[in-house]
């Protein structure tokens, strides 16, 4: 029986109706969530027992999900995916052996998150490709390969290194004994919150060239914690910040600068007990691709004692750096005639040293060689220093006959009469004359909980 025609339902304007094409591509595209277990006990479901089996089948921006196991094998990785490891049933643990790295990666916006990486004889771990970038490499464990990370980057996208532990990553092969190493060029990068320990050459080294097609600039190196470790080394880098890292018994310096660094900042990092020189600048062209001094830095606030040369030293051509409210003590262990000062001034030009606590270095608390000039060194405050609290070797027409302007500073002991602006001197314990703010204290001692620092 035909409907009445008030309940008939209306024709299709569309005969010929197909769903959008738009909806049938994100269908398409929605992200997948892979499984490998090695031997499918953590997760019997899995599709896969190998890692690169997983990344091979996979589309761009699926997660695999690893499961707990060890894994020979090197992982190349060339498109956008999450890899994580499952680790409650135990490590993930990825061992390429002589075969490569533990990860190459070779697309943007991977992260790897959970690993532990280990054993790539002649290889790193992580290697990053200069031609990508977005990498987020977080809380994994990095060990006894030959370095930790191959840190190199495009800087379309930023790349985070975060949570991470570097762990004795000295086996033989190129670069070997770094934590992270970089040389191709890496840019709009944070390292933050990870772990060193027992890296032989560097903790975080960054050695291009000085070319376009090796920049090294916008790294964001933070709250780091390097434990009988090594140095964090910059060459040809700029416009970037050390902040806030803690470094006890580095093997040799605390943050050294090779040459060509500028428009870097080094602010409020504790750095104790070193074999060398705990914030050292230098034009080190035996070394590094260097030609440039290292200029217009900022090093401040930082707490720097207990070093084996000497606290702060700016060497070799550095010029039109700041250093200021530092505090400064107790370094020249090492016993070492040619150094054991609290900050020294060689060969530096221009530079600003002003606002720093200087206290009982081995030699003097402020040094200035016969090589420096039109340097300036105002309102420090300089005690107990084993030689001279103040010295200046250079000639000139400036304050008290040398090249450079002295003006502010307090001390007990100086090798130019007219360098101390105020004489002080102590009697049974006390400083007559002081500065009303004035704490011989080292301000940091109490601050991070990491135990009871000793000399190597």
């Amino acid at each position: 029986m035909p409907l009445h025609p008030s309940l008939r339902l209306p024709r299709p304007r569309n005969r010929s109706f197909r769903p959008q094409v738009e909806w049938l591509e994100d269908r398409r595209l929605l992200s997948s969530v892979l499984l490998v277990d090695d031997n499918r006990a953590e997760a019997p479901n899995a599709q896969y027992t190998s890692i690169s089996a997983a990344v091979a089948a996979a589309r761009p921006g699926d997660t695999i999900r690893v499961f707990a196991g060890t894994y020979h094998e090197s992982v190349t990785i060339p498109k956008t995916l999450t890899l994580r490891a499952e680790s409650r049933g135990g490590a993930v643990i990825v061992d390429p052996g002589a075969a490569g790295s533990g990860f190459d990666v070779q697309a943007n916006d991977v992260k790897i998150v959970g690993f532990t990486i280990q054993d790539a004889v002649g290889s790193p771990g992580i290697n990053l490709s200069r031609s990508f970038s977005g990498y987020d490499i977080e809380n994994n464990i990095l060990r006894d390969n030959s370095f930790g990370i191959y840190l190199n980057s495009s800087g379309a996208h930023r790349t985070l290194i975060a949570g991470n532990q570097f762990l004795h990553n000295n086996a033989a092969g190129s670069a070997s004994g770094n934590g992270i190493y970089s040389d191709q060029g890496v840019s709009n990068a944070v390292i933050a919150r990870n772990f060193f320990t027992g890296q032989e050459n560097a903790a975080m080294i960054f050695v291009g060239n000085g070319t376009t097609a090796q920049a090294q600039f916008n790294l964001r190196i933070d709250h780091n914690f390097l434990r009988d470790d090594a140095a964090i080394i910059l060459v040809n880098t700029s416009n970037s910040r050390i902040e806030d890292n803690v470094s006890i018994r580095s093997n040799g310096s605390g943050i050294f600068f090779g040459g060509g660094v500028h428009d870097v900042v080094v602010a409020h990092n504790t750095l104790r007990n070193g074999a060398f020189t705990g914030i050292n600048l230098r034009t080190d062209t035996a070394n590094y691709p260097v030609t440039t001094p290292n200029t217009n830095n900022i090093i401040r606030g930082n707490v720097v004692t207990g070093f084996g040369d000497s606290g702060i030293r700016l060497r070799e051509g550095a010029a039109n750096n700041l250093v200021a409210g530092n505090f400064v003590a107790d370094n020249g262990m090492n016993n070492d005639a040619t150094t054991g000062d609290g900050i020294s001034l060689e060969a530096a030009v221009n530079n600003v040293i002003r606002d720093n606590r200087v206290l009982r270095n081995r030699r003097d608390g402020i040094r200035v060689d016969a090589a420096s000039h039109d340097n300036r060194i105002i309102n420090n405050r300089l005690r107990d220093n084993g030689e001279f609290d103040a010295r200046d070797d250079s000639t000139g027409t400036l304050t008290a006959g040398t090249a450079n302007t002295w003006q502010g500073n307090s001390g007990e002991t100086e090798n130019r009469p007219g360098l101390l602006s105020r004489r002080v001197r102590h009697d049974h314990g006390h400083d007559h004359d002081r500065d009303d703010d004035d704490d011989d204290r080292d301000p940091d001692r109490n601050n991070h909980g990491h135990g009871r620092d000793c000399d190597d």
